[in-house]
């Protein structure tokens, strides 16, 4: 795979697991940076599906990426998903502020729960008051007008009542995010532990499984790190690149969670020979550099 030509998935959340594993969010942040680093280097553009927190891994990685490098050419490279019931819920002022902020470094899409496609743009370039806002919103394949979004009542009517569960809804944005990419590549993720409600995942499945099934089922590369714990450790244990001994005792989990699995382990022979031996070192490796440097040559290596 010519990564120059590739847009390559990140699929990362916080692992509940993270802390009985002994890694500290700094780790999972400085690993996150260098892969981010090394796949732009090698010419790929980034691709996230996430909401819209500040403290959250959507804004780590365009920062970093914003500081570290000019935009590539025309595009830029990092391409923000956000599912419609992110959007739905973000706050309107911080929505425009974040567009400015992320302008020349973060291609902002919104993935509609019909899977249609819009774009996010600041409408002013010139404007810098959150009190004037503006956000303009252009279809894909001019299937309609721009629209000129000033306010948080503005973008619902735009939006409209919901036609889909919030469950179908992110569901429909990684099949989107899916379309867009040539390999993904997934870290951490919730698992759906019942007794800690911050571990309870909105789509039918933890996002990191969910993704990675698509990935799998359309014959993607997918690269799993496996040693900072969750889904991702789980998901490098059925895909038989982790032994059975590397998953971590937990208590009970979502009913969705163990039906994932079973998906992903009927996927388990679609991931090639020639570069299996080389996903399991990268699954058991927690050193930032090695790992960012390995994860671009087995993406480099597998036939798509």
């Amino acid at each position: 795979m010519n990564l120059a030509k590739c847009m390559i998935a990140i699929s990362i959340g916080d692992a509940p697991d993270r802390g009985r594993l002994g890694y500290p969010q700094r780790e999972v942040d400085r690993v996150l940076v260098s892969i981010c680093t090394a796949l732009v280097r090698a010419g790929a553009r980034v691709v996230y599906g996430g909401n819209l927190d500040p403290s959250g891994f959507t804004f780590k990685i365009f920062r970093h990426l914003a500081q570290a490098f000019a935009v590539r050419g025309s595009k830029p490279p990092f391409v923000h998903v956000i599912p419609e019931p992110v959007l739905r819920r973000a706050n309107f002022n911080d929505l425009a502020s974040t567009l400015r902020e992320a302008r020349g470094t973060v291609e902002t899409t919104v993935a509609l729960a019909d899977e249609r496609v819009v774009t996010l743009q600041p409408w002013d370039e010139t404007e810098r008051s959150r009190d004037d806002a503006k956000i303009r919103i252009v279809p894909d394949r001019a299937s309609g007008p721009d629209a000129k979004i000033d306010s948080g009542e503005t973008l619902q009517q735009w939006l409209g009542p919901a036609r889909a569960s919030p469950i179908e809804a992110f569901s429909a944005a990684r099949r989107v995010m899916n379309r867009l990419v040539a390999g993904r590549v997934v870290m951490g993720g919730k698992m759906g532990l019942v007794d800690r409600p911050s571990d309870r995942y909105e789509g039918k499945y933890p996002g990191v499984i969910e993704e990675a099934i698509l990935a799998l089922q359309d014959g993607q590369a997918l690269v799993t790190l496996g040693a900072f714990g969750g889904a991702a450790r789980d998901l490098a244990v059925t895909l038989g690149l982790l032994d059975d001994s590397a998953r971590v005792p937990r208590g009970e989990q979502a009913a969705s969670y163990l039906v994932a699995l079973n998906e992903v382990r009927e996927l388990k022979a679609r991931i090639p020979s020639a570069v299996r031996e080389s996903l399991s070192e990268i699954a058991k490796d927690d050193r930032a550099e090695p790992l960012s440097y390995a994860t671009v040559r087995v993406l480099e290596r597998w036939q798509v």
